[in-house]
């Protein structure tokens, strides 16, 4: 059955409604199933059901701060999208309404009260014109959340719709249950661990913020006067050179604060569905610029690349720490090759699944071991003076906080690969 199909029917009859909750009620977590296979055959149920294009499973994470995407199915194209992450300070009405409803039926979700701040980030981009959503409770709470998304012309859910799509949310849960039971460790449990050692490190950055705020201060009012001794008239070419260099020490002071002051935030931002080939290709002239004649950039996919859901200002600051990192082992020039791709990879649980990996590759000399186990400790460098200690730290901050994961592939001598995977919320734009 076509997506075009599936748009133009509208409602199910009640008695394939019945005939669904039957092919539900069958679902069971068996020790030799997968939980992949059995939210798949799940969201073809519920596809078929109510006729939608897409069907996605959301567990609350990070202390109920946000949804993770466990997997979302595009029915036309059979594709399998997880991981995105939806965070509660960037969508708080949605959340709001998870709370508060048994079902979030948005006839016309851009401008519905409960899902229009999703209107310019996800909804448009993707064509999703209608949203039927019922929150997954488990022991009474709220776990989750299962989105029903339609694209074509705007409709109307009706009673009936609403009703099946709490019973999916329900058979959710107690499936999920199940497969917990069986499975203690899952991919969402290391997004957790991960996580919470980023509010470690970020708690840290918050005092160190403090202090930076109050240090920025006094750096800003000794680079002040520093730049009010070089205008004394007649100054002595020595006395203006020791002062050149206090300027230079002093700015690299506003940048360490600025940087530990920006690392112990955690504002809201503006994620979207996020074009990698594009957003890559808008900030190839300004790493260009950074990169000076001496190094060689090429940026290149092996085809077309599915879409991401993040900030794209937190995409370009990404990518900026890894460029200018590759630019930092490469004093005497060299080659830096950004590719870009659709992979297969090992999830932490051992199941497969598709991101958008980034592989950032420089030809410097390279990292030993301990450099490897340390560059992502706050404030670890191996540029003395001229680092911060920060950039990769931030760099796992942002990729984390969009549910992807970072590795570094290094030898002394060999280069170093910065590999990111980033998951997918939808396919190459066509």
């Amino acid at each position: 059955m076509s997506a075009q199909t599936q748009q133009g029917e509208g409602s199910g009859s009640p008695a394939s409604f019945e005939a669904a909750r039957m092919q539900l009620a069958r679902l069971h977590a068996s020790p030799e199933s997968q939980l992949r296979d059995l939210w798949l055959q799940l969201a073809d149920i519920a596809a078929r059901a109510l006729h939608v294009e897409r069907v996605g499973v959301w567990i609350l994470a990070d202390e109920n701060r946000a949804l993770r995407c466990r997997y979302l199915l595009q029915f036309s194209s059979q594709q399998v999208f997880q991981g995105a992450v939806l965070r509660a300070q960037d969508f708080p009405s949605y959340f709001q309404a998870l709370e508060q409803q048994r079902t979030i039926a948005a006839d016309h979700a851009p401008d519905a009260t409960t899902t229009g701040e999703l209107r310019a980030s996800y909804l448009e981009p993707l064509g999703i014109t209608s949203l039927l959503d019922a929150p997954i409770y488990v022991s009474g709470k709220v776990a989750g959340v299962v989105c029903h998304e339609h694209i074509g012309a705007p409709r109307t859910w009706t009673e009936a719709e609403s009703d099946f799509a709490a019973t999916v949310a329900d058979t959710i849960a107690r499936v999920y249950g199940e497969y917990e039971h069986r499975h203690a460790e899952t991919a969402l449990e290391s997004y957790q661990r991960h996580l919470m050692e980023l509010h470690r490190m970020e708690a840290l950055g918050r005092m160190a913020a403090g202090v930076a705020h109050d240090f920025r201060g006094i750096v800003s009012i000794a680079l002040g006067f520093t730049e009010l001794i070089r205008r004394v008239p007649n100054l002595a070419p020595q006395a203006d050179h020791y002062a050149q260099r206090v300027i230079d020490a002093l700015q690299r002071g506003q940048t360490l604060t600025q940087e530990i002051m920006s690392f112990g935030k955690d504002d809201p931002v503006s994620p979207r569905v996020l074009d990698v080939g594009a957003a890559l290709s808008k900030c190839s002239h300004m790493f260009r610029v950074l990169l000076g004649a001496g190094i060689r950039l090429r940026v290149r996919s092996s085809g077309p690349v599915s879409r991401v859901f993040m900030d794209a200002a937190q995409f370009e600051r990404m990518m900026l720490n890894l460029v200018l990192n590759a630019r930092d082992a490469m004093p005497s020039g060299g080659d830096l090759d950004i590719d870009y791709e659709d992979a297969i990879v090992g999830d932490e649980d051992d199941e497969r699944a598709t991101y958008v990996a980034i592989y950032v590759r420089d030809s410097g000399a390279g990292m030993d071991e301990m450099t490897r186990l340390n560059a992502f400790k706050p404030f670890f460098t191996t540029k003395g003076d001229r680092g911060t200690g920060l950039g990769l730290v931030i760099v796992d901050q942002i990729v984390a906080r969009a549910g992807g994961r970072v590795k570094i592939d290094s030898e002394v001598g060999r280069g170093t690969t910065l590999q990111i995977y980033l998951p997918r919320i939808a396919g190459a734009v066509r």
